[in-house]
């Protein structure tokens, strides 16, 4: 049982006969117990409204405290989440340059090769070329000397006819 500044004020003593307290004593005792349980009671109260405040901010705060520790996870892992994608987004973007410089290279050691391969009937062509060139001038150095003995044989067959005939030509 509990005992309040009310139980103490109204707190009754049974008088003994010849030996016994004053009774004005005991009743400013009990006065003044009553006071100081009223005012340990009122600090009573007072301190279990403080801590009750006081836990409820605890309660907040731990609250705060425990969302900002999953706010702090949920963003090391979104960070984990974007720098592993970033990876695999840089590891696609160098395998596709890799395989465009493949495709680059060997395109153009295709083309290398068909150049070549058309430099080189090219060169046929110039060498052709300067070989019918030659053949033609040849046989036209050919024609041009048959022509000349032509003529020079047929100067030599009309000068004696041109004699005989006094100098007038045949036509």
């Amino acid at each position: 049982m509990e005992l309040t500044p009310l139980d103490i004020r109204n707190q009754t003593f049974h008088k003994k006969s010849f030996k016994g307290y004053d009774p004005e004593e005991v009743k400013a005792f009990l006065e003044t117990t009553a006071t100081a349980f009223e005012n340990m009671f009122r600090d009573r109260t007072n301190l279990t409204e403080r801590l009750k405040v006081a836990e409820e901010r605890v309660n907040y705060y731990r609250q705060i405290e425990k969302t900002i520790q999953d706010a702090v996870v949920t963003m090391q892992r979104t960070i984990n989440e974007v720098k592993a994608s970033a990876e695999k987004e840089a590891e696609i973007i160098i395998a596709e340059a890799k395989a465009r410089a493949m495709r680059e290279v060997e395109s153009i050691k295709r083309e290398s090769e068909n150049l070549r391969t058309e430099i080189e009937q090219l060169r046929q062509l110039r060498t052709n070329y300067f070989i019918r060139c030659r053949a033609l001038i040849h046989s036209q150095d050919e024609l041009l000397s048959a022509m000349e003995n032509d003529q020079q044989a047929r100067a030599e067959f009309e000068a004696p006819v041109m004699m005989q005939n006094g100098g007038n030509a045949l036509t």
